[in-house]
């Protein structure tokens, strides 16, 4: 029978993050899963996801990225790529002292950004045994000239911050339902205008806005050389069909990069925001699953899609 609790644990720089883990009732495989940029752990199915793991043996941590939600870290909601590697292996630390959690047999679950921090985590820190990898961003595609006036805004933040003043916040997304660097995260338009005319957070704790710094970093961020290091470690990569965010035969690129075991599924009619829940989750699910009772057997090899 399993069991949800909340949970907080230490980074290697001191900051709390805080979470749930969806504890399986058994002894066996563990998962850490994080959310994408700006989101919180109750956003983009990841509930459905944890409890589905749980109800399937395999004991999930899902946790609030450093400044977002529930998590500590100033400046608030200041998404940052590059300290959220770090920030898995500290959640697989642990996950590893869990007494239902084989130390062995735990892998890691993201989303979005978080999908491209996982891998990687993973291509660094081997106690990561395998990697789902959901919609995985390994480049932005944003309107370039809306990115270029945030980014110059950005320099202009700079000045302001060090004459003493707070940081510069932008709207994930603004009353007509556009991000202010046209990335698309694949809401449909009207229903996230609507959802910001009218106050409404799209789940507990998430707040529609990020630092404009938030931006400056995302461009600067290019994870697929590090994913050479994943060597052995088994990749699934989960590509929603209609990607806008990150397209899907970018995703498809960079899988058929990996050298190591892998596989790929690509979910049909399915977009950036809605693959693991509604519709596709099912399908998606028993994917998911099936690879971890396979990576954790070994039974994955290179190639094997």
């Amino acid at each position: 029978m399993g069991s949800i609790e909340h949970v907080e644990f230490k980074t290697i720089d001191g900051l709390t993050l805080r979470g749930h883990v969806y504890h399986s009732g058994v002894r066996g495989p563990g998962v850490v899963m994080c959310p994408g940029f700006n989101c919180v752990k109750e956003m983009a199915g990841l509930p459905s996801v944890a409890k589905t793991f749980m109800d399937n043996g395999i004991t999930a941590l899902v946790y609030d990225p450093r400044t977002v939600g529930e998590s500590d870290g100033q400046p608030r909601n200041d998404i940052d790529p590059s300290p959220q590697i770090q920030d898995y292996s500290d959640a697989i630390t642990y996950l590893s002292k869990l007494p239902n959690v084989n130390a062995n047999q735990i892998g890691l679950w993201g989303i979005s950004l978080a999908a491209s921090v996982a891998l990687c985590t993973a291509s660094f820190d081997k106690r990561a045994k395998w990697v789902i990898a959901a919609c995985p961003v390994a480049e932005y595609h944003y309107d370039k000239n809306m990115m270029a006036k945030v980014l110059q805004k950005c320099i202009q933040d700079r000045a302001s911050q060090i004459m003493g003043n707070p940081p510069f916040y932008v709207p994930m997304l603004n009353v007509s339902g556009i991000n202010p660097a046209g990335l698309d995260f694949g809401y449909e338009r009207e229903y996230a205008a609507e959802m910001v005319r009218r106050g409404i957070q799209v789940a507990p704790n998430h707040q529609n806005k990020t630092t404009i710094q938030s931006y400056h970093k995302l461009v600067m961020w290019n994870p697929w050389p590090m994913w050479k290091h994943l060597g052995s470690t088994p990749v699934l990569f989960l590509v929603p069909e209609t990607d806008r965010l990150c397209p899907p035969d970018v995703q498809i690129r960079h899988f058929e990069a990996l050298t190591g075991p892998k596989r790929l599924h690509v979910q049909k009619g399915s977009g950036h925001m809605d693959m693991v829940e509604g519709a596709h989750a099912e399908e998606v699910f028993n994917v998911s699953l099936n690879f971890v009772r396979d990576a954790t057997a070994g039974t994955i090899i290179d190639a094997d899609f």
